[in-house]
């Protein structure tokens, strides 16, 4: 139920560009660029849900608020139920429905260059009874950032709970399991009898190929050429139906920097 979430208002790549805001890496989230105008709009749903929230007045064809602080001049607003075609999509699916789509430097002294001025004319470019502000929408580049970065957290989520889990069955010799969606993950360490520590990790119902990548990948002092399939078990982990089960070799370093981790 809208409302019942907190809502963040994400800038597009045409307002980073307004703003002058180089494209950072994918393990920054735009939401929460530090950018005066960014930091602002963040109270922008709250301003609308209380009723506080000033429309751009001439942009007619959908409900555009202003968003003000110290020069920064933006627009913003939400497009939920504004995009039927979104529903099934990543708008949908991340719940990012306000966005910061327009941004610009106040003109006191240039009227005919105020922010919301050019805005509208932007907007009327069809003529004086028209108004479409869809060339502020977000784009295909902003939809496909935004499942970017969801990854990206998404792997280093699933990295942290492989660490976590791998430094207590460390410490403990036991096996742990936890359920990443719909998968099931089992790992386990433990000393072999020739004195040698190995690690097993296997997995169920898992759809997505970059899953056992992100685990080879976790674990500091492991790479991904000592990880050996194992179809037959291991560490008495015993392949359920459907299951995929890998080793690898625990190094006295990395044993010391997972126990660091």
């Amino acid at each position: 139920m809208p409302g019942e979430r907190p809502e963040s208002v994400r800038p597009t790549r045409r307002c980073l560009d307004d703003l002058g805001v180089a494209v950072p890496n994918l393990g920054v989230v735009l939401n929460g660029l530090e950018h005066p105008l960014v930091r602002k709009a963040q109270r922008l749903p709250a301003e609308e849900n209380a009723g506080r929230a000033e429309t751009i007045k001439p942009l007619t064809d959908r409900r555009w608020y202003k968003v003000k602080v110290s020069s920064w001049r933006g627009a913003g607003g939400s497009l939920e139920g504004e995009l039927p075609d979104a529903t099934a999509g990543p708008l949908a699916q991340f719940h990012q429905w306000w966005w910061l789509v327009a941004a610009g430097e106040r003109q006191d002294d240039s009227p005919q260059n105020d922010f919301y001025a050019g805005l509208a004319r932007e907007a009327h470019a069809g003529g004086p009874h028209t108004c479409s502000t869809d060339h502020l929408l977000p784009t295909v580049w902003d939809l496909n950032r935004l499942v970017a970065e969801a990854g990206v957290f998404a792997q280093r989520a699933l990295q942290a709970t492989i660490r976590r889990a791998d430094h207590e069955s460390l410490r403990t010799s036991t096996a742990y399991g936890f359920s990443v969606g719909d998968a099931q993950v089992r790992l386990r360490i433990r000393m072999h009898h020739d004195g040698q520590v190995y690690l097993a990790v296997g997995a169920t119902a898992i759809i997505d190929p970059g899953f056992f990548a992100a685990v080879f990948s976790s674990l500091p002092g492991v790479t991904k050429e000592d990880w050996i399939p194992e179809p037959g078990g291991a560490l008495d982990i015993e392949p359920a139906p459907g299951e995929v089960l890998w080793s690898a070799l625990l190094s006295p370093e990395a044993q010391r920097l997972l126990m660091e981790d």
